[in-house]
């Protein structure tokens, strides 16, 4: 907590200009929806930063340093070199084994059944240091689409993956096929400026080659890339086996 209060001008100064830090935070369960909405409100930069940076450090040290955890991830911190060299130097894990809200369990298990036609979502499991977990899945009859995909979606997602050179590769193509434009604009948390240029467009050819033509970072290309697995799977499906 203190590190954030301390450096929070610098931090202000550092994350103003990036237009995705909202998603980011949001995308780590660090805010509710309704804290998201309420910043997303916020039109002027600097505002919405300093709002941010008082939110997490109002919800305590396990989000401080989640939001730090966050603020370590290339994604984010690529487009501040001054961001990336402070960060780097902050020992984390220290201040992980100082928190207070860290609570450890053992001996719990939990059984998730799912009878014909209906679908299994993976949980989501906080507040807790795991030690061993296994997860068993076991499918009989009814839907597994969304299983299957999302697994598909989660092993084709490695951080190494070179996303804009997938796109890049694969730019006609994707301008070619994918007919959902509108959708994945939605999940991308574009500026409300470049997303209605993109809805503007009067063709899903169109949309998208202008949608792909914002897609200048590593960041929104790994964005981009998990929002074409969700809306255009078989697209996608279709690219990375040929």
């Amino acid at each position: 907590m203190n590190l954030i209060i301390n450096k929070k001008v610098k931090l202000i100064k550092w994350l103003r200009g990036d237009d995705f830090i909202l998603q980011h935070v949001q995308s780590k369960k660090l805010i509710t929806m309704d804290e998201y909405q309420k910043l997303k409100s916020i039109s002027d930069p600097g505002t919405l930063i300093t709002d941010l940076l008082d939110l997490m450090v109002q919800k305590g040290d396990r989000v401080c340093v989640g939001f730090l955890d966050l603020l370590n991830e290339d994604d984010v911190n690529e487009g501040s070199p001054e961001l990336r060299d402070w960060i780097k130097s902050v020992k984390i894990p220290e201040i992980k084994a100082d928190s207070q809200h860290s609570t450890q369990s053992s001996g719990s298990s939990v059984n998730i059944t799912g009878s014909s036609g209906s679908s299994i979502g993976t949980p989501v499991i906080i507040d807790a240091t795991i030690n061993n977990l296994n997860i068993n899945t076991q499918l009989t009859s009814g839907k597994t689409t969304d299983v299957m995909r999302n697994d598909r979606t989660q092993n084709s997602n490695p951080r190494n993956t070179d996303y804009q050179g997938f796109l890049k590769t694969n730019r006609s193509k994707l301008i070619d096929k994918v007919k959902v434009v509108d959708r994945i604009v939605d999940d991308l948390g574009l500026a409300d400026e470049m997303a209605a240029n993109v809805r503007a467009e009067k063709t899903d050819q169109a949309k998208m080659r202008k949608l792909l033509d914002y897609t200048t970072t590593k960041s929104a290309a790994r964005r981009l890339f998990d929002a074409l697995n969700e809306h255009a799977a078989d697209v996608m499906e279709d690219l990375e086996s040929a």
